[in-house]
């Protein structure tokens, strides 16, 4: 079989591609990063076109899309791609607004040390994984499982974890949060017969809702740090700090309860877990300045990554960069990003990043989120929005009483990169 992937150099179609190729599949691909999109990418002799959410038709990968319909060539969306892939194994579907990619670690590291040799899927690097992708071929496969664009409902999980649900993605729920909710009920519903549905009781909304699931085939466990859930007790110290993060452990323990994997191999998997790639990453140090990037974009990512800061390196004051993503997420969570930086000492914020095809660039800036934080008088924030000033800034108003956060998109690390010297 054929396939060509459009944004193939997206993490998750990256690790869609590899999967297929080592099926024995033929697979090309086109991305802005690499060739560009074409009409002529869709060559004679490809037999199926797989595509993200991200090409719409006011994206440049759209000119494929059209061209696959022309030759009749069946188009796939990633989202039921990963189903196709993932059809024969049991499922551990992990779904939630935050903390999907550290939970599915976690959680592959734990069957990979119960020598089930899982098929494990993440968002983002992991090095103890070797990357996105740890290609197992045991009969258990652990995937993230997104909300967005509704992803997540063309699987049929045998494991479902729910780590919250917040409003997010709101340009694919109309409804906004009850909206949200009613989907995460109806990705629970899908769990098969005899199944299990793992959800975070400490989260209101994601405990409301598995709550809400009423299925005589299904059987749910609870998790979190409150002593009402019945997975609550975290016995061992990890390497990433923040009470998020030992939420997410707990749900690994509790994934393994439904497995029958020991919570001591849970602990001997994750103990020395260090994250994933931009989840609190510790990228270096500099004149007793340590820089640590993140991609937290949503208010609540932020500020559990500030709380982990805190809590880590509680002597230090905390200097944020901060880069928005897309103006509709931006206006529409804007109060929120207040309290999201409360524990910044200080910080510089940029103009909001405009994603072609899926925002639109609305009467919001960059400059508002400083208006908000500067409201307390304190003067904590500024707007910059050239690399080169802002590294400029850095030099000037940075000493060793600080530690750095880039926190945002992914270009932002860039920033964090060049403050060390690094080229990128």
């Amino acid at each position: 079989m054929w396939y060509h992937l459009i944004g193939i150099s997206g993490v998750s179609m990256r690790s869609i591609g590899k999967i297929l190729e080592r099926q024995g599949n033929k697979v090309t691909g086109s991305d802005l990063k690499i060739t560009g999109h074409s009409k002529d990418n869709i060559k004679t002799g490809v037999e199926a076109v797989v595509y993200t959410s991200a090409v719409t038709e006011d994206s440049p990968g759209w000119v494929e899309i059209e061209e696959a319909k022309k030759q009749g060539i069946p188009l796939i969306k990633r989202g039921e791609m990963l189903a196709k892939i993932v059809e024969n194994k049991k499922v551990i579907a992990v779904s939630g607004t935050h903390g999907k990619t550290t939970t599915t670690a976690m959680i592959g590291l734990s069957l990979i040390k119960a020598g089930l040799d899982p098929l494990v899927i993440v968002g983002e690097e992991v090095p103890e994984l070797g990357g996105t992708t740890y290609f197992g071929t045991g009969e258990y496969a652990v995937i993230e499982a997104c909300e967005y664009d509704r992803n997540f409902l063309y699987l049929h999980p045998d494991i479902a974890v729910v780590t919250n649900i917040e409003e997010e993605h709101l340009d694919h729920y109309p409804g906004g949060l009850p909206d949200i909710i009613a989907t995460f009920k109806k990705f629970s519903l899908q769990i098969k017969d005899g199944g299990t549905l793992v959800f975070c009781g400490d989260d209101k909304n994601a405990s409301d809702m598995g709550s809400s699931v009423e299925s005589k085939n299904i059987s749910k466990i609870t998790y979190g740090l409150d002593k009402g859930n019945q997975v609550n007790d975290l016995s061992f110290e990890l390497q990433i700090p923040g009470d998020h993060n030992r939420r997410n452990a707990l749900a690994a323990i509790a994934v393994s309860n439904a497995v029958g994997i020991e919570a001591t191999i849970v602990e001997k998997a994750i103990e020395s877990f260090r994250g994933a790639h931009r989840r609190f990453e510790i990228l270096g140090e500099k004149d007793g300045v340590l820089v640590i990037d993140d991609y937290g974009h949503h208010p609540t990512e932020i500020k559990a990554v500030l709380s982990g800061l805190k809590e880590k390196y509680s002597d230090k004051k905390i200097f944020a960069v901060f880069w928005p993503h897309q103006f509709k997420r931006t206006l529409a969570l804007l109060p929120k990003f207040k309290d999201a930086f409360s524990l910044v000492d200080n910080m510089i914020i940029k103009e909001i990043f405009f994603v072609p095809g899926r925002d639109e660039k609305l009467d919001i800036s960059g400059a508002d989120i400083v208006d908000l934080i500067n409201e307390d008088g304190k003067n904590r924030a500024v707007f910059i929005d050239d690399d080169e000033k802002i590294i400029e800034y850095l030099n000037a108003n940075l000493n060793s009483d600080y530690v750095l956060a880039t926190i945002g998109i992914p270009p932002v690390y860039k920033i964090a990169k060049e403050y060390l010297g690094e080229r990128c």
